[in-house]
């Protein structure tokens, strides 16, 4: 069998998780490896073979990239060249004065950004980095970073506000928040992130995620329009397309049920029950994908989260007492932490080696 760069990736970071598991300090270690191996298959692509948005001379973001470079500071702010997005725009235009419009550079540059704010948010906040490595991949988020370079800078700010949620700092979130729609105008969707944190699972929550559903509904078209101009097209997808992503929103309730059933929230878990009320969110915002698969990216901004939230389900010693009894519940996350893993293994190569944005794989220099 011919083993691509992605499933050495694996291999490397599962060898790595062996080698380096135990103390903080080990895991502090393995998430160094990991950056290093994520970073280099990410920022050292060649952007001419790999990814659809961000790669050749058409895509979206080299265009982007070279209007950025082209315009004047003054002109870029003053002619609102993508005015959703004007945060982005200035960024661009930093590096593409920095770099002397190396593409190649500006991709290399966000990547740095990207994976030392996920590999920090991970080491800080995760009771097993290897699991949350292996759900970032499993989820895919791992290769939406390839892609959606803006929304990558804007998540990789929401990861950094998240600090202010736990640390009850809201003047703190909402400038981050602000940070992050500047750069990726979507993101401001996860401004009303520092009050639901602070929710119990309950009624008063579930009438929550009742008027947030109604409200999307009726809204939706006008939420749509407004979505699609900070996007600069149109992201129906197609019936496929359309089947995957309501799979996903079936990966997300089964998620979100096995959690409750083996660590059913608590009062003083403040972590673990922010990360249920955002994956609950994301759940609404999916059900509208069918609609239109934009409401899979806004789904996003809240779930991504989940690469820390799963493993906190298997937390051992955790805030929150099971339903079931003890040794049934050991056995139950041994067997479910087993499986979780080998699904992400399974469901980021079967992705990857079947997607022609990003197999054969090319690296800068080939």
């Amino acid at each position: 069998m011919q083993l691509t760069v992605y499933t050495w990736l694996v291999i490397l970071l599962v060898a790595a998780s062996f080698l380096l598991k135990g103390d903080r300090k080990q895991n502090k270690v393995f998430i160094i490896v990991a950056f290093i191996l994520l970073f280099a298959v990410m920022g050292l692509r060649n952007v001419k073979a790999i990814g659809n948005d961000s790669s050749g001379t058409n895509g979206s973001y080299p265009i982007i990239y070279r209007r950025a470079g082209n315009y004047g500071w003054g002109a870029l702010i003053s002619n609102a060249v993508d005015r959703y997005n004007i945060g982005f725009m200035l960024f661009s235009k930093l590096v593409f004065e920095i770099t002397g419009g190396d593409y190649q550079a500006f991709i290399t540059i966000v990547s740095l950004i990207v994976m030392l704010v996920y590999s920090r948010f991970i080491l800080k906040y995760s009771p097993s980095p290897i699991q949350s490595i292996l759900c970032f991949l499993g989820l895919l988020y791992y290769l939406l970073l390839f892609d959606a370079l803006k929304q990558a800078l804007a998540m990789a700010t929401l990861l950094l506000s998240f600090d202010a949620i736990v640390e009850k700092k809201p003047i703190k979130f909402i400038i981050l928040t602000l940070l992050a729609a500047f750069i990726h105008f979507p993101a401001l969707i996860f401004i009303p992130a520092y009050w639901i944190a602070q929710i119990r699972i309950g009624q008063r929550y579930i009438a929550v995620l009742a008027v947030l559903l109604f409200l999307t509904y009726v809204f939706r078209d006008r939420l749509l329009n407004l979505m699609l101009s900070a996007y600069g097209s149109d992201s129906s997808a197609s019936m496929q397309g359309i089947r995957f992503l309501r799979n996903k929103a079936l990966i997300m309730i089964a998620v979100v049920a096995f959690a409750v059933f083996v660590r059913p929230p608590a009062p003083k878990d403040t972590l673990y029950n922010a990360l249920l009320m955002f994956a609950g969110i994301a759940i609404m915002f999916q059900t509208f994908c069918g609609y239109n698969n934009i409401f899979e990216r806004l789904a996003d901004y809240y779930f991504h989260t989940s690469i820390v939230f799963i493993p906190l389900i298997f937390e051992k010693g955790g805030k929150s007492e099971s339903r079931i009894d003890t040794a049934r519940n050991e056995r139950i996350i041994s067997y479910a932490t087993l499986l979780i893993c080998v699904v992400a293994i399974w469901r980021f190569l079967s992705y990857v080696n079947n997607a022609g944005a990003f197999n054969p794989y090319r690296f800068v220099w080939q």
